[in-house]
């Protein structure tokens, strides 16, 4: 990352509230994980996890598409792709724990 673009981040940060940013980290990771085990839920043929999965998804995409676009690199670099990927990476090992949890209860 170039020295001007990791300045402007640092600044767009400073900017920013910390119940902006949590927002977004919160929302992203949030919509990450549910996307990714929602791949698992329908890989395992698990089909009280793909109802309520695609359910739990669909809700939340609600609050994802209906939310400001990302116009700063803060939110386009750093607040979306690192959450998400995170999230992403979270649902998916815990996938088959969640699995397990709702097929025994």
């Amino acid at each position: 990352m170039h020295k001007t673009k990791f300045k402007k981040i640092v600044k767009e940060w400073n900017a920013a509230t910390i119940g902006e940013v949590w927002e977004g980290v919160r929302d992203n990771f949030l919509f990450g994980f549910i996307g990714a085990t929602l791949v698992v839920f329908i890989a395992t043929r698990t089909d009280i996890a793909v109802l309520i999965g695609y359910f739990t998804y669909y809700f939340f995409m609600g609050r994802i598409v209906n939310r400001p676009k990302y116009v700063t690199d803060l939110g386009k670099l750093v607040v979306f792709p690192i959450p998400s990927a995170l999230g992403a990476f979270s649902g998916y090992k815990l996938s088959l724990t969640l699995i397990t949890w709702m097929t025994h209860s």
